[in-house]
């Protein structure tokens, strides 16, 4: 009796493994499709902002360098 609650203990172990497993790659997934919307949302703004305001272009990758040196003073 022993041997066969252990050996269904184990299954169901296995089980809720796999079943983790599982929920992670479906969050993974979303996350995915997530961040994929949200770069195109910032792809969208940034060209309404260049259409209404041309004169950025010249300076948005200067901004852009100094934006990323506030918020990750590591990255330069």
């Amino acid at each position: 009796m022993k041997e066969a609650e252990s050996a269904e203990q184990f299954r169901l172990l296995q089980q809720a493994i796999v079943l983790a497993g599982e929920a992670v790659e479906t969050l993974k997934r979303d996350q995915r499709a997530e961040i994929a919307a949200l770069r195109l949302d910032v792809e969208v703004l940034k060209r309404c902002l260049l259409q209404v305001h041309p004169e950025l272009v010249a300076h948005f990758e200067t901004i852009r360098a100094t934006l990323i040196r506030e918020f990750d003073p590591e990255a330069s």
